[in-house]
């Protein structure tokens, strides 16, 4: 319907609103001149705080992960020209995560268009091929900004771009509806297969995580009641840990599409995924030959990543579906199955370590901060070596007690996801495990935790090597030390120029004593750990198999 066309701040207000009724509490960015400081001011007027970050990188990452953590859409904006290109990876990192977030560009209007060429990209174009859309908000349809939200948080959640220019006259507001949210599949299918399985392994994913939290915790708990029932083994992706507690008989650990979990999946007769979206898998041919059935929110991209084993894939609610398999279980597996193959794929991981170590292991990082870290703590993880011993060993009782980008894999995401997690659950502890390569891509938010006081414990894998790009290289050919190594940099004296507390450790016992301060303290914390790098080539082994090439 077409109205009385709304000015910039009128269309940001609307926006900003229709954020808000969905559940948005804060808003992420470096702002430019335009139209984001109208969303900026009606953001600050309508109750939503802003969060001033030094990249925009970060503040979509930081938009995405609030997302996931609260279920109301997240929202950041971003100057335009350098800074929506800046913006990228953050928007990219929503897509493949599945996180339902907005970013709001200042663009150069349709009316100067012809005499301006500073700093104008097609937005537009740039945005599409990482989103679920990308719409200029003219003011003429004012229902547009509840589309908006609307296409953000349906179906697939995923991130949505935005201009705001009221001289585009006659542009395109309407954003198509995400196609995978219709119901597809025979639930008789699905019920046959599973009535027919004996050794059955449910492998959750992050379909099962990105939910509103309501729904979230009601899928859990259907989850809870199908283990206890019936002792199946079950797996999480790295985004769905937490979705099965650690703690129960029925957690057999993670599904990555590799080494870890395979075992457990050659005994298997059938793998049933709940949520479980191929996007988190490692790019490698899924190598098990048991049929498969997937259970999911929305329907995968690729439904050939199963080949022929795929025997059916049904899309609805996914408290409905978990229920449904329940109900048709016939599982033979003797209680405590899963907790057995986790517990020995743990000790071997933990068993992967140099002779004599010349720093602390990585492992024992993990295994010392977790000791100490007061229960129920969210951990953040970037990509790198050091996710390889952190997603496995990090204890998880809760949904997103882990938050890792397991969809882009994107290095610079644990920060920027710790100060999310900081802010959308206050008074929760938080630990943001990074590596250094992946902290020198977010740096200057040390300055952001210490600007909002967020009591998060960055722990820094501190080995100036790009590790994991380093256990795959060849002996000779792959660019030797000049690809991986970084000069040693004293994170500590960084942090602490930020403002923050900071400590430089080299022994487990010294990390031990420093992380329990640090948790004592309720300030932003940093520990820059040395540790010993070769033991990543055994840890590579064994959780993915003879070192490969992607992933």
């Amino acid at each position: 319907m077409t109205h009385t066309p709304l000015s910039k701040r009128a269309i940001a207000e609307s926006l900003v609103a229709a954020c808000r009724e969905a559940g948005t509490t804060h808003v992420f960015g470096v702002p430019g001149g335009g139209s984001n400081l109208d969303v900026v001011g009606a953001a600050v007027d309508d109750g939503l705080q802003f969060v001033l970050t030094h990249t925009e990188t970060a503040a979509t990452i930081m938009a995405a992960v609030s997302a996931q953590l609260t279920g109301a859409p997240g929202l950041a904006v971003a100057t335009r020209g350098p800074g929506a290109a800046n913006a990228v990876n953050g928007v990219a990192q929503a897509l493949l995560d599945r996180q339902a977030m907005i970013l709001v560009t200042d663009c150069v209007s349709a009316v100067d268009r012809d005499r301006v060429s500073h700093q104008r990209l097609d937005q537009q174009v740039l945005m599409r091929s990482v989103s679920k859309g990308s719409v200029v908000l003219d003011g003429r349809d004012h229902t547009a900004a509840a589309q908006v939200v609307h296409v953000a948080t349906g179906g697939r959640p995923g991130p949505v771009h935005v201009d705001i220019d009221p001289s585009a006259s006659g542009a395109d507001t309407r954003i198509p509806d995400d196609p995978t949210t219709a119901e597809v599949g025979e639930i008789q299918q699905l019920v046959d297969a599973v009535r027919g399985a004996r050794r059955p392994v449910v492998v959750v994913g992050g379909g099962a995580v990105v939910q509103q939290p309501a729904t979230r915790q009601r899928i859990a708990t259907a989850l809870h009641a199908m283990g206890a029932s019936h002792h199946v083994p079950m797996l999480t992706t790295y985004q769905a840990r937490g979705m099965v507690p650690d703690d129960v008989s029925w957690a057999a650990g993670l599904a990555t599409g590799a080494t870890i979990e395979s075992p457990l999946l050659h005994e298997a007769d059938l793998v049933i995924g709940v949520g479980l979206d191929p996007v988190e898998l490692i790019p490698a041919a899924w190598p098990y030959s048991a049929p498969v059935v997937l259970a999911g929110a929305w329907a995968i991209d690729d439904s050939t990543w199963f080949g022929d084993r795929l025997v059916t894939e049904v899309v609805a609610d996914l408290t409905d579906l978990a229920q449904v398999v329940t109900d048709a279980l016939t599982s033979t597996w003797p209680e405590g199955s899963g907790e057995r193959h986790r517990l020995r794929a743990l000790a071997e991981l933990r068993a992967a370590r140099p002779e004599s170590p010349t720093a602390v292991v990585p492992q024992d990082v993990v295994d010392v901060v977790a000791s100490v870290a007061p229960r129920g703590a969210i951990a953040t993880v970037d990509a790198g070596a050091h996710m390889l011993v952190a997603m496995p060993l990090w204890p998880t009782h809760e949904p997103c007690g882990m938050v890792i980008s397991s969809g882009l894999a994107t290095m610079g995401f644990a920060l920027p996801a710790a100060i999310a997690a900081a802010l959308s659950r206050p008074g929760t502890p938080v630990v943001c495990f990074t590596g250094d390569g992946g902290l020198g891509m977010a740096l200057a938010e040390l300055e952001t935790v210490a600007r909002l006081s967020l009591p998060i414990v960055v722990v820094v894998f501190d080995d100036a090597l790009l590790s994991l790009i380093a256990a795959k290289q060849a002996p000779a050919g792959h660019g030797g030390a000049a690809a991986v190594e970084y000069r040693p940099i004293d994170f500590a004296a960084l942090a602490r120029s930020c403002g923050m507390q900071a400590e430089r450790v080299a022994t487990a016992d010294g990390l031990r004593d420093a992380a329990m301060r640090a948790f004592a303290s309720g300030v932003p914390v940093l520990l820059d750990v040395a540790v010993d790098p070769t033991a990543y080539g055994a840890v590579l082994d064994a959780v993915r198999g003879p070192r490969r090439t992607t992933g």
